[in-house]
């Protein structure tokens, strides 16, 4: 089991109380990797490092409406 699969079993275990097994862990870690790397290219491109961090969350629901 690699580092990313790893995280995403101590996540669903240890924050949600659930026990996948390793291929659906396998499968959350490629899917969570892909939506975390989605919002920090599109957060990247429209904030900055020193915008109010209520932007975030607001650029987030734009999106998300999208």
């Amino acid at each position: 089991m690699d580092d990313k699969t790893r995280t995403a079993a101590g996540i669903a275990a240890n924050l949600q109380g659930i026990k996948y097994d390793d291929k659906r862990l396998a499968e959350l870690a490629a899917e969570v990797e892909l939506l975390n790397g989605a919002v920090r290219e599109a957060a990247a491109q429209r904030l900055t490092f020193d915008d109010d961090p209520a932007n975030f969350a607001s650029l987030m629901a734009r999106e998300a409406r999208k």
